[in-house]
This record gives structure tokens, sequence and C-alpha cells, in this order.
């Protein structure tokens, strides 16, 4: 899973999840880039404007840390963070509330859920996220425990719809960091997982 692209002719540290590549012949295109250094801009770029550090449509440059560390760091901060939320962008979350949501509305969710064969379900804390078909489905537990409906039987239905079905011991670890970038929104690891491991 790539989801952008940085062009650095020094060694850099990033997530395995960015193409790391000297020369920006060698990109994915269509992702995100960003390019490191001052003198690789100025060579392949020479209208840029070095008050702007925005190249084109999705085409950032910075500094190499060695020229200016801060706006390195913040920079490459930002294009992460950037990168992981174009990822998501076509990712819509649905909140299933029992009761606000009307009972035509809960079926139609249910039968969504029942006719795919692909969901990938994670439990965190409270909460159970169910992926498929670019859409996430989140379930309250604990709020169906206030409603008096039996937890480990919907527990059960969900394992038994899922492709997958992940726990928190199982998985956030190694999501951890990406999901930071992503605002600490757990319910983004079953997407996650599915475009890494496909």
């Amino acid at each position: 899973m790539k989801i952008g692209n940085i062009v650095s002719s020094a060694p850099i540290s990033v997530s395995e999840d960015f193409n790391v590549v000297e020369s920006i012949d060698r990109i994915i295109n269509g992702l995100p880039t960003l390019i490191v250094g001052w003198d690789y801009v100025k060579e392949k770029f020479p209208d840029y404007n070095i008050l702007n550090r925005t190249l084109g449509p999705n085409i950032f440059w910075t500094f190499k840390r060695t020229e200016k560390r801060d706006w390195f760091e913040e920079d490459l901060f930002n294009f992460t963070e950037y990168s992981y939320k174009l990822f998501i962008r076509n990712i819509t979350y649905i909140f299933c509330d029992p009761i606000i949501f009307s009972k035509k509305k809960l079926l139609k969710i249910i039968r969504k859920i029942y006719f795919s064969s692909s969901i990938i379900s994670y439990e965190h804390d409270s909460m159970i996220y169910l992926f498929l078909d670019n859409f996430i489905f989140g379930i309250d537990l604990n709020q169906l425990m206030f409603l008096d409906i039996n937890v480990e039987k919907i527990k059960t239905k969900v394992k038994r719809v899922s492709k997958l079905f992940l726990t928190k011991d199982d998985i956030f670890i190694k999501y951890k960091k990406r999901v930071e970038y992503l605002d600490n929104q757990c319910k983004f690891v079953p997407y996650l997982y599915q475009k890494e491991n496909g």
C-alpha cells in the first residue's frame, strides 16, 4: 500500500506507506508528492516561488533537513498527514444509531451487511467497526447494552458475516502511527488493513 511519493537524494525515515525515490521520474503517478531539497526544485521547476511550497496539483516541496531543519520537519509531518487523509477521502462513516435511525434505515444497513462477502470488522474498546464497499459502519456496544440488546449475540453475528474480525490486541499497535495521522480515529483500522493485505 503506497499513499504518497517522497523524492529525496538523502535517506529519509518515513513509513513504508511512502514511495521514497531519488528522482521525480520514479514516482507513482496519481499520488501526492513531496520533493525534498531546494537545489533539486530549482533545477526541475525553474519557475517555482520560494514562498509557496506547492509546485502543482498534489506536488509540494520542502528544504532538506540540513538546509532548514524546522521547515523540513513541519512540512514532512504536514505532507504525511495530508497523504493519509487523502487516502481515506472516499470512505463514508455511518454510526448505526438505533435510537435516531428509523427501522427502515436500520434494515437497509443490515441487508447491506448481510449481502456483502468482504466485510472486515474491528472491535476497539466499546465499538465495532465494519468496513465494506467504501463504507465503515460503527456500532456502539455500550449503547446496545443500555437498550437491553444482547451484545454477545450481536458480536457473534458480526463475526459470522465478517471475512475477518480484528481485535485491539491483534492489530492496534501495528496501525497506531497511521491512526495518529487520521486524528486518532480507530474506525479506519479495517480499511487500512484491507488496503495493506488485499
